[in-house]
């Protein structure tokens, strides 16, 4: 369990890959991830998944991947279960991108 939560991020918040490169900053925060805009590293904005967040400690995001990683991930659209529960296109897309799936029968010890 992480000793972070989605209430400690906040828009501005520097976000870091795991090799120490600034990959920009938080500009929105979602109930499953959070949003970098587009700029000097990532030519699209990104919604990265909490799953990818190694550590939240002061006014910085460390990311679990190197920058490398981190730019080679396709999360250019957000995870959106709530409006989009049967679409199939929208589920394989976040389970492709290693986003925790609610609906996903197949996770053990689910509530």
């Amino acid at each position: 369990m992480p000793d972070w939560s989605q209430h400690d991020l906040h828009p501005h918040m520097h976000v870091y890959s795991s090799d120490n490169q600034d990959i920009g900053h938080v500009a929105e925060v979602y109930e499953d991830s959070f949003l970098v805009h587009k700029g000097y590293f990532f030519p699209k904005d990104r919604y990265i998944p909490y799953s990818a967040i190694a550590n939240v400690e002061n006014d910085r995001v460390q990311l679990t991947m190197t920058a490398d990683e981190a730019k080679d991930m396709e999360w250019e659209k957000r995870p959106d279960y709530e409006h989009h529960q049967g679409d199939p296109e929208q589920l394989f897309y976040d389970r492709g991108h290693g986003i925790s799936d609610p609906y996903d029968e197949t996770i053990p010890d689910r509530p």
